[in-house]
This record gives C-alpha cells, structure tokens and sequence, in this order.
C-alpha cells in the first residue's frame, strides 16, 4: 500500500492523468491516483474533464488563460494608492492608540514579550 503525498499540486496529478489516459478510463484513473494523492486527490469529474481534453488533442497540463478579473493589479498606480492610504492612516492613527499596545501586550502575552520600550499606562 502506498502512503498519500502529503504536498501534491493539481498540475502533477494532470500529468499523471495525461500519462495514463490512453489505456485507463477516467473511473479508472481516479481509483488509480486516490490512494497516492489522498484527500488533496483531482474529483472523478475532474479527472474525466482531462480525459476528455486529452482525447480532443489537448497536449499541454497547464491552466490556460481565461478572461474576467485579472491574476495580478499591482499596477504602480494601485501600489502608490496603498502606500498612500497606510501613511495617512498611520499618522492618523499612531498618536492616539500606540499607548494601548503595551499594557494590552503585557495583558494578553504575559512575560512572553516584554515591553521594552513603552511601560505601563
């Protein structure tokens, strides 16, 4: 009996699918990659989704591109509208709360995390 991988991505299980799918059925494949990949295993639809591609020529395991929202919008525009919001809140913010961290940390911590540069309230 083989023991689950405990780390697995769904591109690695792709390229098994797409290395065993010319003899084995989808069902079949599935009963093949349960006990290796365990509960991080591709669903049976899942897998017969690949088969299916695979039998309509599709070679390549990688997710293609789809269109909506964008993978990534850290744009130099977003970025500086981030930092901007952090500064403006940080100076709004530190003045009047910065004293509380101390005795909350003291409270909630115990002697774990010293305050070493506020004291106590």
């Amino acid at each position: 009996m083989t023991a689950p991988l405990s780390t697995c991505t769904p591109i690695e299980q792709r390229g098994v699918v797409h290395f065993l799918w010319a003899n084995l059925e989808a069902k079949d494949i599935h009963k093949e990659l349960l006990p290796m990949y365990g509960e991080h295993c591709l669903s049976c639809q899942a897998i017969h989704n690949w088969v299916q591609k695979f039998s309509e020529g599709r070679t390549s395991i990688e997710d293609e591109h789809r269109a909506g929202r964008p993978v990534e919008i850290a744009t130099p525009e977003t970025l500086q509208h981030v930092e901007d919001i952090i500064r403006a809140e940080r100076r709004d913010l530190a003045p009047r709360d910065f004293h509380l961290f101390g005795p909350l940390k003291h409270h909630l911590s115990g002697e774990r995390f010293p305050d070493s540069s506020m004291g106590h309230v």
